[in-house]
């Protein structure tokens, strides 16, 4: 997944398709989880640790070293090509290892500083762990201090007495497993949000620009409106002195009469048209009076 620093430089297109790679990657660490709660989750882990090499003492020796771990707080004594120490429901993310070595009964000292488990513990791809993770680690041993002021105020440490190398067969257990993918899962979860805050912040940009393009576009239409370069009546130049001219001749004049007269808005024209329309009701209205006032001239005659 991509960091702070990188997602801050993404373009838009980037930012989608960071989103999209965070989402199929959380798909399949869920996937990973389920197929976990089939397994059998109370089965520990283990460290399993083998004393293979020693260098800076004589062919003669027999170094000893004891391992004690923090947690769950045990201690073993290896010998070089011997039994392993093995330790079993280790607190990987917190247990630390300290080694002294001795050779037979002598004590020779002890690492300068205890070593940490978790990075020697870690799953390369928590989806698909292996059944054991293999690797070798050196430790100096140094005398026990025995400092002394210098005139400089500096201390003065003992130096190496030898070097040791230690193998760690490390076997994951379903717990660890799942803890690691949770981890994973959180740092994804956080990598895609931090992506999906890029892509709100590049789109709102992009459309920003596309609404800023949009009104400059508009600005110079109407600054293009306003100035024209061609005053209004430019072409229609002395065309009103030309029309009362026409006006005069002998085909306005039987134009005029035609549309006054016969033509389709004339007065007869009009007239017609509603006399067509109103017909029924002038024979109606005209009956009625015929009726009223000379209705005895349709009356029959008297009986003789």
């Amino acid at each position: 997944m991509a960091d702070t620093t990188a997602t801050a430089s993404m373009t838009l297109e980037e930012a989608r398709d960071e989103v999209k790679k965070c989402d199929e990657e959380i798909q399949s660490i869920k996937a990973a989880l389920r197929g976990i709660g089939n397994a059998n989750s109370s089965e520990p882990n283990s460290l399993e640790i083998e004393f293979t090499k020693v260098e800076g003492l004589s062919e003669t020796a027999k170094p000893t070293l004891k391992l004690q771990l923090s947690s769950p707080i045990e201690e073993f004594d290896v010998t070089l090509g011997g039994e392993k120490a093995t330790f079993v429901g280790v607190e990987t993310s917190m247990a630390m290892l300290a080694v002294d070595a001795k050779d037979a009964d002598i004590p020779l000292g002890a690492a300068t500083n205890p070593l940490e488990i978790a990075p020697l513990c870690a799953l390369d791809d928590p989806k698909n762990p292996k059944d054991e993770y293999v690797t070798e680690v050196v430790v100096d041993i140094v005398a026990a201090a025995k400092e002394s002021e210098t005139s400089e105020g500096e201390a003065d440490v003992e130096p190496i007495v030898c070097s040791v190398t230690l193998k760690v067969t490390y076997k994951p257990s379903p717990k660890d497993q799942r803890e690691e993918l949770y981890d994973l899962l959180n740092k994804t979860s956080q990598s895609k949000a931090t992506a999906l805050a890029e892509l709100r912040k590049r789109s709102i940009e992009r459309a920003k620009a596309g609404a800023s393009s949009v009104a400059d576009g508009a600005n110079s239409t109407a600054i293009t409106r306003s100035k024209p370069s061609v005053k209004p009546g430019f072409l229609n130049k002395g065309g009103k002195k030309a029309k009362e001219e026409d006006d005069k001749g002998f085909v306005p004049t039987v134009k005029k009469w035609y549309q006054r007269v016969t033509g389709p808005d004339s007065i007869v024209m009009k007239t017609a048209f509603w006399a067509v329309v109103t017909k029924d009701f002038w024979i109606f209205f005209g009956a009625v009076g015929f009726m009223h006032f000379r209705g005895s001239v349709l009356s029959l005659p008297p009986p003789v």
